[in-house]
């Protein structure tokens, strides 16, 4: 990011939401820019021939997923244009159309002689320009395949993105027997991705996205790119021409949603691929390198959390935070009684230096931005101020639905006290005497008993207490 942008972007939040915040996050957002030492590695020559064989065999037994690639272009620069038809052309994994539909005044000769040398490109000049929504879905309409991934018009997918998706479905198919790609349980896949201006050899910004997480989708589009949907939920879903800015958000928040909020319905309908798979361009007045300069978009995403909230029957007050795409939503009165998949919330807990030191954890006890100042965000993707679903959160701060009170008392041998919402800043004290072995220990058994169950754990990170 170059040092005029990153001065713009400090200034700007500095005028949103105070000196003493802009401190903090231009002081986090240095001590990540010393510690970044990512650079991305494309996948070797090797891996690549050895992918293409692959793709060669299952085209020959005559079973692979088609996918479709679609790409909304507006008087898009013929240089991004061609790199990211190169790219869709280079996959390792052959069996997919790129379905580009314009809706630039004219037509664009640099596809129509692309599209003359390879029929798996299908263009279209729509005529007129009816906005991001509506033009990608004249796309999605025309689109064949069994699967759908969307690709903006300046963006680049690395070449073994279908490949990646596609073991993905095969690997589900196998295990549940199917034969048809429409029966897939799996209904949204998303990767990895990073940033980069003007060449992949200085890619930044890795955002290594967690397996999927709920709450963190309401509090961020953390999906974003690369993602693919099955066929006929993206055609009987669409995008919504109202949420322009924030259309994708909208989109997955929907396809996950109707499939997730009820918890025992999750499983193995959203999957992650833990590689980068999509290389985000950035430029002079991109969102990716100024998320400043589509601000309508942000608010586009926070209606898009309120309806589906809604339309879930779950009554809730959506604010943005300080972080541009951010958001926090508080659920009217009892959270038990608003999301019947919740079965307890925790709080952060902070050391006497200021310091996280403890509140959620991992399923092997690893406790989550564990030792970063209290004014920090957690990193480029601010999550260490974002509600979330987790393994377990901590017994010193928590409130539990009633059903697992008695689990509270098994698990700690003490009568369950709702010390999430209670009154001062110190964590229970009738943990004073115990060990963080014995703690964390506790912890854990509450977080076997919540999975057992098929409950989910909220983290919310405004709730503090000390320790």
């Amino acid at each position: 990011m170059g040092i005029r942008n990153a001065a713009n972007k400090t200034i700007a939040y500095a005028k949103r939401n105070g000196a003493k915040a802009a401190f903090f996050a231009a002081l986090e957002r240095l001590s990540l820019k010393f510690r970044d030492k990512y650079k991305y590695m494309p996948p070797s020559e090797e891996a690549l021939k050895e992918q293409r064989v692959e793709y060669k065999l299952l085209a020959e037994a005559g079973n692979c997923v088609r996918f479709s690639i679609v790409v909304p272009l507006f008087n898009t620069p013929e240089k991004y244009l061609k790199e990211m038809i190169e790219s869709v052309l280079n996959q390792t994994y052959g069996n997919f159309e790129l379905v580009i539909a314009d809706a630039s005044p004219e037509p664009s000769d640099t596809v129509k002689e692309y599209a003359a040398k390879d029929p798996r490109i299908a263009y279209y000049h729509l005529g007129s320009n009816e906005g991001i929504a509506e033009n990608t879905n004249k796309g999605i309409k025309k689109a064949t395949g069994d699967y759908i991934g969307l690709l903006d018009h300046d963006d680049v997918l690395a070449p073994d993105a279908l490949y990646e998706m596609s073991r993905v479905i095969r690997k589900s198919m196998k295990q549940n027997k199917l034969s048809q790609y429409s029966s897939c349980p799996i209904r949204l896949i998303y990767s990895d991705e990073d940033k980069f201006e003007d060449s992949l050899d200085n890619c930044y910004e890795h955002h290594a996205k967690p397996a999927f997480n709920m709450d963190y989708l309401l509090s961020n589009n953390y999906i974003c790119h690369f993602t693919v949907i099955r066929s006929d939920i993206l055609k009987r879903l669409k995008l919504r021409s109202r949420y322009d800015g924030a259309q994708d958000y909208d989109l997955f928040l929907r396809v996950c949603c109707e499939a997730t909020l009820s918890m025992p319905m999750a499983a193995n309908q959203i999957e992650h691929v833990g590689k980068v798979l999509y290389h985000w361009r950035c430029h002079k007045g991109s969102t990716a390198a100024n998320p400043a300069s589509k601000s309508y978009a942000y608010e586009s995403g926070r209606n898009a959390i309120i309806d589906i909230l809604k339309d879930n029957g779950i009554e809730a007050k959506v604010t943005p935070l300080m972080h541009l795409g951010y958001y926090r939503v508080d659920y009217q009165g009892d959270i038990f009684s608003q999301r019947k998949d919740v079965a307890c919330v925790g709080g952060k807990l902070v050391s006497k230096r200021g310091r996280v030191a403890g509140g959620i954890y991992q399923k092997d006890g690893t406790a989550l931005y564990k030792g970063i100042p209290l004014g920090y965000s957690g990193g480029l993707q601010h999550r260490a101020v974002l509600m979330q679903n987790c393994y377990t959160v901590d017994v010193r701060c928590l409130s539990l639905r009633q059903d697992f009170w008695e689990v509270y008392e098994q698990v700690t041998g003490i009568p369950y006290e709702d010390t999430f919402n209670r009154e001062g800043e110190m964590a229970d004290e009738r943990f004073f005497g115990a060990s963080q072995d014995e703690i964390m220990n506790m912890n854990l058994k509450l977080g076997k008993e919540l999975s057992k169950r098929g409950c989910r754990a909220i983290w919310d990170p405004k709730v503090i207490k000390r320790i």
